[in-house]
Order: C-alpha cells, then sequence, then structure tokens
C-alpha cells in the first residue's frame, strides 16, 4: 500500500501471512509517496517480487509439491533501512557476491547472466558440465563442498559465503537451519516444481534480483519467452498430430509424465498428442507395463525413455520395450545422450533455462520436414 501522508499515530495491519504489512497513517502533512512495485510472474507460480525504494521483497512458496511453506527474504543494500516492522524469513545483503549452490540448475541461471563468478562452492562438483565452471574449478576457485543433503559445514564456513542455493528437499530443508542460525542466508529456488516450461525459465528473476540484475534477467527471460513462442507457433496450426508416449520401466512399474506435468506441456506446445495428456496429475504417473502397452503400443514416437541411450541396452532390459511401434520403427529420443564433458547430463543443467531449445528439438524430432536445418541439443535419438 502507497504512504500518501505522514500522522501522528501509526495503526498497523497484518493483511495475509504472505503478504507485506500495510501501515495506515491519519494525519496532517503530505509527504512524497514510497514506491512500491509488485512483480508479476507470467508463467511461475512459485515466487513473487515486491520492489521498494530501499529493498525488495521475495516471497517464495511451493518448493516442494503440496508444500505449504512460504518463505520471505528481504533484499537491501542496508539492513538498516528496512522497517521495523516488515516480517521476513531472512535478509539478504545485495548485490551477493559469494554464493554456493546445490543445483546444476542454479548454475545455468548464474551463467545467463554473466555471474559464474560468484559461484565460490558446490556440493558434489564432478557432475558440473558448463565449460565456464570447470575452468574455475580447474582453477581451484570453486569448493567442493560436500553432498546436497550434508554440506561440509567447515568448508561452507571457511568460504564465508554471502547466500546458499537450495532447491527444497525436506532433508536438505532441515539442514540448513544450522547455517541460518550462523548468520548464512539461504534461498529456495524451486523451478522444479514450475509446470509450465516458461515457469521454471522465469525463475532467472529471482538470481537476478540477488545479484542486483533485475533488468538484465527481465530481458534474458524475454528473449526466451519470444524464441519458445516462435517455435510453438511453427507447429501451432497443424492438423496432424503424431502420438507420443514417455517414460520407461523401473522395477516392473511404468513412470510417465501426468498430463498436466513439465514435460507433458512441452508436448502439447509441439503439437504432439500425449497419449495421457487428459490426466491431470502434475507430476509423474506409475503404471502397470501392461497398460502402457495397451494404451500406447502403436503411438509415433516415445520420448524420454530414462537414462536409455541405445536401442540394444533397451530392447535387453525388457522384453516389452520391443513390442513398442516406436521401438521398431526407431522413433525413440532421449535426453541422456547430451552430456558434458564431466558425463554430467546437460538437460538437468540447463534446460530449465533454455525450454525454447527444448521445445524446437521435439518439434524437430516430430516435424522434421519443417525445421530441417535445425540441430537438436538435448533430445537426440537412441544409438543403434
Amino acid at each position: 500500500m502507497k504512504l500518501k501522508i505522514r500522522c501522528n499515530f501509526d495503526v498497523v495491519k497484518l493483511l495475509d501471512h504472505y503478504f507485506l504489512l500495510s501501515l495506515l497513517f491519519v494525519g496532517c502533512t503530505s509527504v512524497e509517496p514510497e514506491k512500491n512495485t509488485s512483480i508479476s510472474t507470467e508463467y511461475a507460480t512459485g515466487f513473487s517480487i515486491e520492489k521498494k525504494d530501499a529493498f525488495t521483497i521475495i516471497t517464495i512458496n511451493d518448493i516442494l509439491p503440496n508444500s505449504q511453506k512460504t518463505f520471505r527474504y528481504v533484499l537491501s543494500s542496508n539492513k538498516g533501512k528496512i522497517p521495523s516492522n516488515i516480517v521476513y524469513d531472512g535478509f539478504i545483503k545485495t548485490p551477493v557476491k559469494r554464493i554456493i549452490a546445490t543445483s546444476t540448475t542454479h548454475i545455468s541461471y548464474l551463467e545467463e547472466l554473466n555471474a559464474t563468478a560468484t559461484l565460490v562452492g558446490f556440493p558434489e562438483t564432478k557432475y558440473i558440465s558448463s565449460s565456464t565452471v570447470r575452468k574455475r574449478i580447474a582453477n581451484n576457485e570453486i569448493t567442493d563442498v560436500g553432498k546436497s543433503n550434508q554440506l561440509n559445514v567447515e568448508r561452507v564456513l571457511e568460504l564465508n559465503p554471502d547466500l546458499i542455493l537450495s532447491f527444497g528437499v525436506e532433508s536438505i530443508d532441515n539442514s540448513l537451519d544450522r547455517f541460518n542460525k550462523m548468520g548464512i542466508a539461504t534461498v529456495f529456488i524451486g523451478e522444479w516444481n514450475e509446470h509450465h516450461p516458461l515457469g521454471r525459465a522465469e525463475w532467472i528473476k529471482v538470481l537476478g534480483a540477488l545479484l542486483q540484475k533485475s533488468k538484465l534477467s527481465d530481458s534474458i527471460f524475454k528473449n526466451i519467452k519470444v524464441k519458445y513462442n516462435e517455435a510453438k507457433s511453427l507447429v501451432s496450426n497443424l492438423s496432424h498430430k503424431p502420438s507420443v508416449i514417455a517414460g520407461s520401466i523401473y522395477q516392473d512399474i511404468w513412470y510417465l509424465p501426468g498430463g498436466k506435468s513439465y514435460l507433458a506441456k512441452l508436448l502439447q506446445d509441439a503439437n504432439a498428442n500425449y497419449l495421457w495428456s487428459d490426466n491431470l496429475n502434475k507430476g509423474s504417473l506409475a503404471l502397470s507395463v501392461e497398460s502402457v502397452l495397451e494404451k500406447g503400443q502403436n503411438a509415433d514416437y516415445w520420448f524420454a525413455p530414462g537414462q536409455h541411450t541405445s536401442y540394444s541396452v533397451l530392447n535387453k532390459e525388457h522384453p516389452l520395450y520391443s513390442k513398442f511401434k516406436a521401438t521398431q520403427n526407431n522413433k525413440i529420443f532421449t535426453y541422456s545422450k547430451s552430456v558434458g564433458v564431466s558425463g554430467g547430463v546437460l538437460f538437468f543443467e540447463s534446460g530449465a533455462c533454455k525450454p525454447d531449445v527444448v521445445l524446437k528439438d521435439i518439434i524437430h524430432h516430430l516435424y522434421p520436414e519443417i525445421t530441417k536445418a535445425y540441430t537438436p541439443y538435448y533430445f537426440l535419438p537412441l544409438n543403434e
């Protein structure tokens, strides 16, 4: 709420647990109103940003599926300018200069923002694929800080980070309490829980606010959105929709994307007929192998078959895999073949930041005649 008059007394009113406390002033002396800008997200549902003159508030929710937790962080270069009535879970001095990240996805956001120099620590650095970051690891500029769910306390303290980026797993949530008590701020980045591909990319705005690069992050996201929608428009008016299945078998259960999930949305925007698109699940489905065979045996294409990279291994693993039309016609495409120098799967590192590329990969395989000159990056055909 904007403040338009100075008063002789303050009346504090708590509007909602998740929003700012508003001040109602009654009095007589006019003053300049405080600037207050709420940034509405276009696709992401897990965060909101509110900017004032002297500080910014980031509210983060949905760090886990069906989670009721909400976190509010105050960002400012001067803590003394934060009004005493503002309620928050953590204060972060900006711009953040020393970061410990816990997910390779965080690295892709930093890379897009030309901010990999801020990364000083990461758990199990062997999984990082970014060539820029690997050079910094080789130069001992980034320290391995243990495991994601059990960070090495001594190494973290030695690095003296301004911030730890977490990805909202309960075990990590609990283990980070100690760092909060030590005065090291933690922020949960919940892009993986977004169900719209552009929603995942939009989390770059959170990193932009932390690094005081909001204009750059807004510009980057706008460009991603334009390219995503351009790719989508290539096939949106086509009447024919090739049928698609997804997922793979694990311990005699076929796990595949729900009809309202991230991958299902990508397939929808690629003008594919995903055979479980009428399902309302935003996560994954666990079905019997027989039921998937019955419904999807004649599907034209098969995407994301787990960690499989070749037909020979796929067919050896389960006898029913060979019964599918997509297997017989060599129409299976995987993200597991696209790996970095250390063997990390690129889809999981940078795919969230490049939904336009992921979408165009899928379109290229479904409609090769439309994107003849395109070279896919994440989704590649299985080897023989």
